[in-house]
């Protein structure tokens, strides 16, 4: 009886533990770190997962929703996505987060300022096309050949084109004042308040959304690139013509889809993401890198949408996965979007809208650009 009693007890001691290891596993596994305004490190680096890497065809048959409601407006379930099953548990993962990992005074609460603004940009403008440009803050050289490349197109085929620059705060005073001196010139700069890190582009790209839906809400359709990247202006114009023809201006979201992909677990990728910051094996279908061409009306969704999402270092993953999933907008990938250039291929390549290089040689960007523009008569299908 002695030893019956005894196993008794030993039996619930080893299941109270066991229910405690859980309960603190579930808590730990949903404790998402929250992005930090850190004075750190130089800024001038944006680098990104690589584009262009295709993981899996994509069929262009319809999507299927499975409309099972989950937390907020406009959530669903979905299983299969353009065709493809999805395994993604994100949205598991968005029910079950506490309220608050929902406080963040700059993503959820939206409490922006524009230390540089430039607020007249599109006020009283027809503006077709609003081009936002994520740049270092110390990336001077590199924001004025935009300005005399793709950048100096302000109209094209009568359609109206305006450029911003997004930065964040620099600690250099000496870098600041320069970028004081550019925005007074130029007027096409607007800083955020937070530091301009690579930790911190999340916080760019919802800066850069608070922006838009502020002050230039009377675009047709936005472009988000990097300055690193070279738009085909004709051929954009041109595609996005084509689109107003057909009256689809709204619900566009058009970039490079990654689908079933999971996050980086190794200790020394730049793109690790912890099981603290996402504990789960794929994320849902997202944009990878940039560029990203949105509507309007896909901005302003995706802006509101933040309010409800949880932080996560990584932009692409945020702004072109968390947030159009949980928006319920459907993403596409233009046959023409975009190419890798060498100087293999520098040449021959005219009927691409975005072409990225992973040099950094601005010499070697001119070339490009001088290649698009002796071909932008070039007959092209996107």
């Amino acid at each position: 009886m002695k030893k019956t009693w005894k196993k008794c007890l030993t039996l619930a001691f080893f299941c109270t533990v066991l229910w405690l290891s859980l309960s603190i596993y579930k808590t730990n596994n949903f404790d998402l770190l929250v992005g930090t305004n850190e004075l750190t490190s130089n800024v001038n680096i944006q680098s990104r997962i690589p584009l262009f890497k295709i993981s899996k065809e994509i069929p262009n048959s319809k999507r299927f929703v499975r409309k099972e409601l989950t937390k907020g407006n406009g959530i669903y379930s979905r299983t299969l996505y353009k065709g493809i099953n999805i395994s993604t548990e994100f949205e598991y993962f968005y029910r079950n987060i506490s309220e608050e990992k929902l406080e963040n005074p700059l993503l959820h609460k939206h409490q922006y300022r524009a230390l540089l603004n430039n607020d007249m940009k599109c006020k009283g403008k027809g503006v077709f096309l609003l081009v936002f440009v994520h740049s270092s803050a110390n990336k001077i050289l590199e924001r004025q050949q935009i300005r005399s490349t793709y950048g100096s197109f302000s109209d094209y085929e009568n359609e109206h084109i305006e450029y911003i620059f997004v930065l964040g705060q620099t600690v250099k005073p000496e870098i600041q004042q320069k970028i004081n001196k550019e925005s007074e010139k130029y007027m096409d700069i607007v800083q955020g308040n937070f530091v301009d890190s690579y930790r911190n582009l999340t916080y760019k790209l919802v800066f850069s959304l608070f922006w838009v839906n502020n002050f230039c809400s009377n675009a047709k359709f936005v472009v988000k690139v990097d300055d690193d990247v070279i738009i085909n202006t004709a051929l954009l114009i041109q595609h996005l013509q084509q689109k107003k023809k057909d009256n689809l201006l709204t619900n566009v979201l058009e970039c490079y889809m990654l689908i079933d992909k999971g996050p980086y677990r190794q200790n020394n990728s730049k793109w690790r993401t912890s099981l603290l910051e996402y504990p789960f094996p794929t994320y849902p279908p997202y944009c990878n890198g940039n560029p990203s061409i949105m509507s309007i009306d896909v901005i302003i969704k995706m802006y509101d949408t933040t309010k409800e999402v949880p932080f996560l270092r990584l932009e692409d993953v945020y702004g072109g996965g968390f947030l159009p999933w949980i928006s319920n907008i459907e993403m596409h990938q233009p046959t023409c979007y975009g190419i890798y250039v060498t100087n293999e291929n520098i040449h021959g390549n005219a009927c691409k809208l975005f072409y990225l290089s992973s040099s950094s040689n601005i010499i070697f960007h001119k070339d490009i650009w001088e290649q698009i523009s002796k071909q932008m008569n070039t007959s092209c299908k996107c």
